[in-house]
């Protein structure tokens, strides 16, 4: 059996406790390099587990995950 879906969103949430901001090259780093980081952010905000949100500072905008639960139960 493989690893799943909501493996690496698990993964994801585990991460962002420590970081806040990761960048799309950390999370393919914590998941697989197949993954499309936008889409799997897009369906963990929409299962809320975790808020997005975009904050401009200067001339770019930085992308902010907060998780709203810690642990997935299936």
């Amino acid at each position: 059996m493989g690893i799943t879906l909501t493996h690496y969103k698990q993964k994801v949430l585990d991460q962002i406790q420590l970081d806040s901001d990761p960048n799309d090259r950390h999370i393919k780093q914590w998941t697989s390099h197949d993954i499309q980081v936008k889409r799997l952010l897009r369906d963990m905000a929409r299962d809320r587990l975790i808020k997005i949100e975009y904050i401009k500072r200067g001339g770019t905008v930085k992308r902010i995950l907060t998780p709203i639960i810690t642990q997935i139960h299936e």
